[in-house]
């Protein structure tokens, strides 16, 4: 009987989901960091950016059926000694989340690199762009950066990642989703 459940569990997913027959195409649409700026506040290192082309049909779909969508984003800063990489200064991540509320018909993003703000969008275009956008992460203190010294900025971000519902990728593990992401994108700066 359990397996008899499983074979069909495994035949709806199969015959009801798109991305099985995308999981080895590369996205219509070239995902990319653009605007990259590395700027400096009073006390410290601050990134913006915009991700061009991040969102997919697929994830907008899914947003409206009550599936939140993240973007995860991966910064490392090292700083650089006679044009080697000598020390990582900064590993971190934050995310950036959006979720759909159908009873009030709105739209709200969380930036976690803001202190989890949330803001309530009422157009999905308004809410996309905040999604796509860094805005003023601080990256370090300028207290820990050295003065004359070159520093390497590194940055990339997962956009999507589809899993099976109620943890089924154990039970069918050969299912492969495709994901979107960027590529790593590279800033040197002297500080």
């Amino acid at each position: 009987m359990h397996k008899n459940l499983l074979i069909w569990i495994f035949v709806v997913l199969v015959g009801t989901t798109s991305p099985l027959s995308h999981a080895s195409e590369p996205p219509s649409d070239s995902v990319d960091f653009t605007e990259l700026v590395v700027t400096t506040s009073a006390t410290h290192l601050i990134l913006f950016g915009v991700i061009a082309n991040a969102f997919s049909e697929e994830m907008v779909s899914g947003l409206k059926s009550g599936i939140p969508i993240d973007f995860s984003f991966f910064v490392e800063l090292l700083e650089k000694d006679g044009g080697k990489d000598k020390e990582m200064l900064v590993k971190t991540q934050f995310r950036h989340t959006l979720t759909y509320d159908t009873l009030k018909d709105n739209y709200k993003v969380e930036l976690e690199e803001l202190s989890n703000k949330i803001t309530p969008y009422p157009e999905l275009s308004e809410a996309q762009r905040a999604m796509s956008e860094v805005n003023g992460a601080q990256i370090i203190e300028l207290a820990k950066l050295a003065p004359n010294r070159t520093y390497k900025l590194r940055i990339r971000a997962d956009l999507f990642k589809q899993t099976l519902p109620l943890s089924l990728h154990h039970i069918l593990p050969f299912v492969s989703w495709w994901d979107r992401e960027t590529d790593w994108h590279t800033l040197e700066f002297n500080y």
